[in-house]
């Protein structure tokens, strides 16, 4: 009982160090409200920053996609206990997010900025709507599952852990991937644009549209012809690009 309580306690922590993570990488991305920004820091030569910058998130999004894919879990349960294996996921996702903002290099030649406070106010808030969409898409299939709680208290009260299935509602009937639809998009959503931004947006751009395809692999192998049906019905990032929806 104490090691399952321990347990707990280690999930909790990393619940609190996950969001945590996430609302700094809110404020880097918006360059406000914490001590480095995406245009925080001295400027490096632009090819070096470049190189840098894009090597950073393609480790930072390979983290995701190699320890989510089915055959690293079975492999990681072996040494890692499974009430705690997304929990640990989540500490790493929080180490590699520090190895980012730490070792990003500022690119702050501007693309854009705009000077209207009333038009900067908007973007403002179409940033912090894509958060909130991003936050809201992860209570679709178990907030606290997802941020790794609901294993471990499941097995502290040693309940059976609820079988997965396909539902296509509220965002997931829009598009199958409303978070990475949040990633690459929140980038843009910013009244001074860098190159930075663009640097980070494309990098994950590339990152998605090639770590998608294994994704789904996955989601295949776990549902079957459910989710080959609502790969037909929803389309990945642009809502409403295909005439037939659940």
């Amino acid at each position: 009982m104490i090691l399952k309580s321990l347990m707990v306690a280690y999930a909790g922590v990393a619940y609190f160090l996950s969001l945590a993570s996430l609302l700094y990488i809110m404020g880097f991305l918006a360059n406000f409200g914490v001590p480095k920004g995406i245009s925080d820091g001295e400027a490096a030569p632009l090819w070096r920053a470049v190189l840098v910058d894009a090597g950073l998130v393609v480790l930072f999004g390979l983290h995701h996609s190699i320890t989510a894919r089915a055959s690293f879990k079975r492999w990681w349960t072996t040494i890692i206990p499974a009430p705690i294996e997304r929990a640990t996921y989540l500490y790493m996702t929080v180490i590699m997010t520090v190895a980012l903002v730490y070792f990003w290099q500022p690119i702050p030649f501007a693309i854009w900025r705009v000077e209207s406070a009333l038009a900067s106010g908007l973007v403002v808030a179409v940033y912090v709507s894509i958060w909130t969409m991003m936050v809201a898409a992860t209570f679709h299939f178990g907030h606290f599952s997802f941020f790794g709680l609901t294993q471990a208290w499941q097995n502290l009260r040693q309940s059976p852990p609820k079988s997965t299935s396909m539902t296509a509602r509220y965002l997931y009937a829009l598009v199958r991937h409303p978070i990475s639809l949040g990633w690459m998009t929140a980038p843009f959503a910013t009244p001074h644009l860098t190159v930075g931004h663009i640097v980070f947006a494309t990098s994950t751009f590339v990152y998605i549209m090639f770590a998608t395809r294994f994704e789904e692999e996955d989601l295949i192998g776990e549902l079957g012809d459910a989710y080959r049906d609502y790969r037909k019905s929803v389309p990945a990032f642009v809502p409403y690009s295909r005439r037939h929806l659940q």
